[in-house]
């Protein structure tokens, strides 16, 4: 997927979803304004990537996004057809950028965050590599008969 996909999403150019501080002050607020967009993202095939893309926890969004309504960064509404395992966000934790902070989005039940899959892919390498510059070693059997 390239980093197009927001032009190429059913929301792409549509108002509402992320609504003016000035219009709302509670979640019902909230709700009232933007629950009939909220149906735009049933047939969005992006719904993981916009996820990943606004980081609406992270951010205390409010408004739309992947299928959910978020007012302060908690989901207050989503679709039906949105399971919270298949579009989680990777919560930020100390060990990010690492192959550990890997390690504990996977043991969380996370998907793993673009920084934690990238120093994954690097220390793959440097294994690789460095498994490719060991010499081969001959293994001899001395078992007598």
């Amino acid at each position: 997927m390239t980093g197009d996909w927001p032009l190429s999403a059913p929301c792409s150019g549509r108002d509402g979803f992320t609504p003016s501080e000035d219009d709302w002050s509670t979640g019902a607020d909230l709700k009232r304004l933007c629950r009939p967009q909220l149906d735009t993202c049933g047939p969005c095939p992006f719904r993981a990537a916009c996820i990943a893309t606004v980081k609406p926890a992270q951010a205390k969004f409010d408004g739309i996004a992947g299928g959910r309504l978020w007012c302060n960064g908690e989901v207050i509404d989503a679709l039906d057809d949105v399971f919270e395992d298949e579009l989680a966000e990777p919560k930020l934790r100390a060990s990010c950028g690492t192959e550990a902070g890997a390690r504990d989005h996977k043991r969380h039940g996370e998907r793993v965050c673009p920084s934690c899959r990238q120093a994954t892919r690097e220390v793959s390498a440097r294994r690789r590599e460095e498994k490719a510059k060991q010499p081969k070693q001959l293994q001899l059997d001395f078992a007598t008969t």
